[in-house]
């Protein structure tokens, strides 16, 4: 028996949780096609969820098909979610994106596929609700085609008579002579020849190329990405699914013929694991999701190796055993108790409590380490605060739990201002944060106004000096430290360097200065936002025998940063954001004008079915009542999404303005 990994990506709303629900009717797993509108999805079951009609959290589930077995993972398209996306992407093999032919190809569909590409995830397209009114299969597979390009392979075509599918060819063994095949026919079988020369020649002498030499040569060729099957259907008449269905399981590979995963060994060494049963166990824990009932649920990814329920393993991220009891397939809230699991499968496991999300898991002897993903960062953060008096344990508690569901929420306190400041993806995920913290966590909280996440950085290279020194009663506190700023690219963060010759300052005492820096970066000099972008250099100082300790060397640390800051030119920079609006044609004027009113630049602008998409980048600043001014110009016809795109420097006469404001803002805090 084989196992096959797959997950559903797509733009919200665009059908992808009905193609689940009826791949796992199709297959068995399910009695009855769930329905989004009545609440009874097998993978959408959050009450958050059920109430606005879409996925906001990743969801799996498990079926068999010809005996195989098959996981399935359905992930929201809404990009406020792109985190559970990812997630998604480090858990599964092959990359489903769905396509609602009514709609075509949407800022969702082209997020997946980067999203996919990158992670090097194969890629099949379904074109699905081809049986809708407003549907023309010609014109969405022309559109689909301009947009993959030449790796697009047709492989099913849907027989469309009265906007109805009769039947769905399969061009692989199809024989018919409808006329209005041929040409897809011909084109299903140009494509394949051209994957392999000898294939070509057979082909070009008039032979017949037959089912195996056809599955061998396209297995090849979608592990590599050199293709993309593209499959027909209406997935809410199950229209399409078995042929999906036999298509992964007959031609694509299953997850043990992937390529060997890369890894670290303890010593930072490379090495590739196979996906196999008979290697030593390891893989992911990919997500972690906390159930009123069950409590912390982590779910796990094999990636090599078999694990047995009741059993230990090693937490090599952190370096600690952990012991796991039950472990279950999952059929989106529903928990099947299994004994053991092999490579390929996904899982559940129940109080895994010593486990963050991407942790690595393996036997405690061969021990490695799987690279995390990148998360994005946050761009729209504000306060928040308990709505009753006396919660403020509870809340500090549901903030940790949910900060371990959902990675790309970030929530801190401003120590400044004494703020609790929640930064997330967007209003959409930030919103229904907010109705989390009261439905899941039990605790009411209160949305403050929306703080800009700006940061600091230099412009100049300098060097300065910082010197502690004490003398109290008996030992004193002693440390010097010379250091260099240099700026660094956008986007790079922060480096620190180690130049010290001739033990100016003891090798002890260096990861005391780095500790200082990393401390003294969360508040810059011009208005307390965090410093970014930054490259600093201990080249000399001083000890001394008796006095010098670590925290003497922070502070030398520190205020060496804090002299260097001043001199080095330092500005504030803004968070720009990518904002894709769809309108249609005669507000494109006017919805310029706005873009260009809030400081953004237009960079393309393209025709989509009847309206116009205008690609824009704007600071983020300048977009807290956009989705109100956009519903106002064009009457409720255009929508937007916004992405975070990265960092520029703020304008000098709107930098003086928020300098001011901050520091006014202290000033107010002391009083």
């Amino acid at each position: 028996m084989a196992t096959f990994n797959m997950g559903i990506f797509g733009h919200s709303k665009s059908g992808k949780t009905i193609l689940s629900e009826a791949i796992l009717f199709k297959s068995g797993a399910t009695d009855r096609m769930g329905n989004i509108n009545q609440g009874n999805t097998t993978l959408d079951y959050e009450e958050e969820e059920k109430k606005r009609l879409m996925s906001i959290n990743l969801s799996t589930a498990y079926f068999n098909w010809k005996k195989n077995l098959c996981f399935l993972t359905d992930s929201p398209g809404y990009m406020d979610f792109v985190g559970e996306q990812i997630s998604a992407c480090n858990a599964i093999d092959i990359g489903i994106i769905n396509i609602a032919s009514d709609s075509g190809i949407e800022v969702g569909t082209e997020k997946s596929y980067e999203i996919l590409k990158n992670k090097g995830v194969p890629i099949i397209i379904f074109l699905n609700k081809l049986d809708s009114e407003q549907t023309d299969f010609k014109n969405i597979y022309k559109q689909t085609s301009e947009w993959l390009g030449k790796k697009n392979i047709l492989i099913t075509y849907p027989l469309i008579n009265n906007k109805k599918i009769e039947k769905i060819i399969n061009l692989m063994d199809d024989t018919s002579e409808i006329s209005e095949i041929k040409e897809y026919k011909q084109t299903f079988l140009d494509s394949v020849a051209e994957l392999d020369d000898s294939l070509m020649e057979k082909y070009l002498n008039g032979n017949n190329i037959t089912q195996e030499e056809m599955k061998k040569v396209l297995k090849e060729n979608i592990i590599k990405g050199n293709i993309i099957p593209v499959f027909s259907g209406a997935a809410i008449e199950q229209s399409g699914i078995e042929e999906l269905l036999n298509f992964i399981t007959e031609f694509c590979p299953d997850t043990s013929s992937f390529p060997h995963v890369k890894a670290k060994n303890p010593d930072g060494k490379e090495i590739l694991v196979e996906r196999k049963k008979k290697e030593h166990l390891s893989g992911i824990v990919f997500k972690t999701y906390f159930d009123n009932l069950m409590g912390r649920i982590s779910y796990l990814k094999i990636i090599s190796g078999t694990l047995s329920a009741n059993s230990n393993f090693y937490n090599s991220t952190i370096g600690t055993k952990e012991r796991i009891g039950q472990i279950f397939h999952m059929k989106g809230k529903k928990q099947d108790i299994i004994a053991e699991a092999d490579a390929g499968e996904i899982i559940g496991v129940t109080k895994l409590n010593g486990f963050n999300t991407f942790d690595t898991f393996c036997d405690a002897s061969f021990p490695l380490i799987y690279e995390k993903p990148e998360i994005p960062e946050s761009s729209l953060s504000f306060s928040i605060t308990p709505k009753v008096k006396g919660t403020e344990d509870k809340l500090g508690n549901a903030i940790s739990k949910i900060m371990e569901e959902d990675l790309t929420l970030k929530i801190s306190r401003d120590n400044e201002t004494g703020e609790t400041i929640m930064s997330g993806m967007g209003d959409v995920h930030l919103d229904i944060s907010l109705s989390k913290f009261k439905e899941k966590f039990g605790v009411e909280v209160l949305r403050g106004i929306p703080k800009i996440a700006y940061k600091e950085t230099i412009t100049t290279s300098t060097e300065a000096e910082g010197k502690f020194k004490r003398q109290t009663g008996g030992h004193g506190q002693y440390g010097h430290c010379l250091i260099r700023l240099e700026p660094l690219t956008r986007g790079k963060g922060f480096e620190f360097a180690d130049e010290i010759v001739g033990g100016a300052i003891p090798r002890q005492y260096i990861p005391s200065v780095e500790k200082g820096l990393k401390e003294a970066l969360k508040k810059g000099t011009l208005a307390g936002y965090p410093v970014v972008d930054i490259k600093i250099a201990v080249f000399d100082g001083s000890y001394h025998v008796v006095d010098s300790s670590d925290i003497a060397f922070q502070i030398a640390a520190s205020l060496a940063f804090q002299k260097g800051m001043q001199s080095a030119k330092p500005i504030l920079l803004e968070p720009i954001m990518n904002v894709e609006v769809h309108i249609p044609q005669e507000f494109v004027g006017d919805i310029i004008g706005v873009i260009n009113a809030k400081r953004g630049r237009v960079l393309e602008m393209l025709t989509h079915s009847n309206n116009q998409i205008i690609k824009a980048q704007i600071p983020l600043s300048e977009m807290s009542n956009y989705a109100t001014e956009l519903r106002s110009i064009t009457s409720g016809k255009g929508s937007y999404t916004m992405t975070f795109s990265n960092y520029e420097e703020v304008p000098s006469h709107i930098a003086e303005k928020i300098i001011s404001a901050k520091k006014t803002e202290k000033e107010e805090q002391k009083e």
